[in-house]
Order: C-alpha cells, then structure tokens, then sequence
C-alpha cells in the first residue's frame, strides 16, 4: 500500500521492532474504510482508535512464540503444544479478572502478564510488546 511522505515521517517515530505491525494495523484500518493510500490523517485515525478501544484487547496474559514453526534452521524443538497448554492454563486462571481487581483505571497493554516461548537458544522473538508504539505517533 502506498503511504505519503508526512504519513512515513509519523512511522518513522515509532520503535523499529514494532514499526512492520504499527503499519499493517493502519494499512487494515485503511483497506477496511476503503482507502488505497495511507496518509496522516489515517495514522492519526488509527492511534486514536486503537488508544481509545485499547482495553477492549487486554486478556490478561500473552503467550508470544518465536518464528521457528516459519522454518527457522536453528530450531531445536516444536513448542507448539507447550504454548498452547500455557495458553489454557493463563486463560482458566482468569487473569483478566485478577487484573481488574489489583490495577485501578483501565487495564493497558502493559499489565498483562507475558510469557515468551521459543524453539532453540537463539530466542528471537516477534514484536513485544508492540501496542504502546502507537503513543510514538
């Protein structure tokens, strides 16, 4: 998708190792309303959106997997069956709940608890945690 100069020059304020998934959040938000080209104003739009609704997206917990299922060569091990069991486990103990009671305000991104899981000792990790970039714009 295209993108305008003073649309780039606000992604180019957001951390490097959130910015691909800051872009293809907007870029959505675009497509969805119909749009070809990413300008300020969308960025605008879409910080302001996900900041307002950021609650709505807390669970409580994320469990983050490494890019090894992708083809890494280092990979030692599928670890997929262990995140999902971690997966299981952080949703039954309800964290969302236990958060609303401990935090007062609006749960934010960064009180969620985070478990990262990778395949071999390199770790490479995605984004994390990436949704307070959109406060960079």
């Amino acid at each position: 998708m295209e993108w305008t100069p003073r649309a780039e020059r606000a992604m180019g304020r957001v951390p490097f190792f959130v910015r691909k998934r800051v872009r293809s959040r907007i870029e959505d938000d675009v497509r969805a309303a119909g749009g070809e080209k990413v300008t300020l104003e969308d960025v605008r739009a879409s910080r302001k959106r996900f900041l307002s609704a950021m609650e709505e997206e807390i669970r409580g917990y994320r469990v983050e997997t490494c890019f090894g299922a992708d083809g890494c060569p280092n990979r030692a091990m599928d670890g997929a069956a262990l995140a999902e069991t971690l997966e299981s486990l952080l949703q039954e103990a309800d964290l969302h709940s236990f958060l609303k009671r401990r935090i007062s305000g609006p749960l934010k991104f960064h009180h969620e608890f985070r478990v990262a899981l990778a395949d071999c000792p390199n770790a490479c990790m995605p984004d994390l945690p990436w949704p307070w970039a959109f406060t960079a714009i």
